[in-house]
C-alpha cells in the first residue's frame, strides 16, 4: 500500500482495544497541562493514532469533536517524525486549540531529537 507523506487513512488508527492496552502497558508518557501523550514502538512503518477524549472534560459534543479534528490534523503534519509509534492521546483538561497544538508539537519537536541523536548500526 503506498502512503503519502501526510496521508492519514484506516490504518491511521488506533480501533481495537487491545491496541490501546498495549499502548498504556508500555509505560513511555509525556504529560502535559492538557493532554497525556503515551506511546510505544509498533514495528511498522508508519505511525498509528488513538484519542481519548471524555465527555467529562468536555461536555459538548461540537467541542469535543472539533478537540478530536485538531489533534488529527496536528498528528497528520507532524507523523513523518514519529516513524513507527503507536501513541494515544488523551484530554486532561479542557483548552484552547493552540493549547492542544503546542503541546503536540513539543512531543514531535522532543521525538524527532532522539531520532537524530540515536546512532545508526550498520
Amino acid at each position: 500500500m503506498h502512503r503519502g507523506r501526510y496521508a492519514f487513512g484506516w490504518d491511521s488508527k488506533l480501533r481495537k482495544t487491545d491496541d490501546f492496552s498495549s499502548v498504556f502497558r508500555f509505560k513511555r508518557a509525556q504529560r502535559g497541562s492538557h493532554l497525556d501523550i503515551f506511546f510505544r514502538d509498533n514495528g511498522l512503518a508508519y505511525p498509528r493514532l488513538g484519542l481519548i477524549v471524555p465527555k467529562k472534560i468536555l461536555a459538548l459534543a461540537v467541542i469535543r469533536n472539533r478537540t478530536k479534528r485538531v489533534l488529527r490534523e496536528a498528528f497528520r503534519l507532524g507523523q513523518a517524525e514519529l516513524g513507527g509509534l503507536d501513541v494515544v492521546i488523551r484530554v486532561k483538561a479542557a483548552g484552547r486549540d493552540a493549547d492542544y497544538r503546542t503541546q503536540w508539537d513539543q512531543f514531535v519537536r522532543r521525538r524527532a531529537g532522539r531520532a537524530q541523536a540515536a546512532p545508526v548500526n550498520e
